[in-house]
């Protein structure tokens, strides 16, 4: 049996947010990748993957990068997890690193201050979380605390994600008890604020 799509996967399961506006999708037009900007046009910024993964708007999340430095050129935020991870595309523009990186999707985990190069976009868009087999997938995307977790808590809406209340980074515990519903935003911009650099790509 053919593994369904992105959007087949999600057409009648995700929670849309709002239109993806025309200018926004012809600013990143050779920018960001063509599979994501047509998921942004036929289906607009939302919830997806059983409420793991929010697309969200990149020129919202620019604030990150007072956090985080840029390895590569562009850097742009596309979404984020129900965990509060970065999801960042690398583009290739920056010939200066290596001509062979780049053009990749890099998550920024908040929670642990750590970085991991995941692929390319068609792996992305073609994980799942609710394949119990697919145990690769949970470790790569450290997802095990909202698999835990998810149906115990309120679920999300837009702009929001489970977060360690305090977070790990303000000493908080690694425990199922710690998480509660957080503004996206405000928890990443906390942590942000906390440690100084969430991590630093350039050392």
């Amino acid at each position: 049996m053919a593994r369904l799509t992105f959007e087949e996967r999600n057409k009648n399961s995700y929670t849309k947010y709002s239109d993806v506006p025309i200018k926004t999708i012809n600013k990143y037009k050779g920018v960001l990748p063509d599979e994501l900007l047509t998921i942004w046009q036929n289906m607009g910024y939302g919830i997806y993957e059983d409420g793991f993964i929010q697309f969200i708007n990149p020129d919202e999340y620019e604030f990150v990068f007072d956090y985080i430095d840029k390895l590569l050129e562009p850097s742009i935020v596309f979404g984020v997890t129900a965990l509060g991870d970065l999801l960042i595309w690398e583009g290739n523009n920056n010939w200066t690193i290596s001509p062979d990186e780049g053009n990749r999707v890099l998550l920024i985990n908040i929670r642990k201050c750590t970085s991991e190069i995941l692929g390319d976009m068609d792996f992305l868009l073609n994980f799942t979380l609710g394949d119990e087999t697919a145990i690769i997938d949970k470790e790569y995307f450290d997802s095990r605390p909202y698999l835990n977790i998810k149906g115990k808590l309120c679920a999300l809406q837009y702009g929001q994600c489970y977060g360690y209340v305090p977070a790990l980074a303000l000493g908080g515990k690694a425990s199922n008890k710690n998480l509660q519903v957080v503004d996206v935003k405000t928890y990443i911009d906390i942590i942000g604020q906390a440690v100084g650099k969430i991590i630093d790509l350039l050392e």
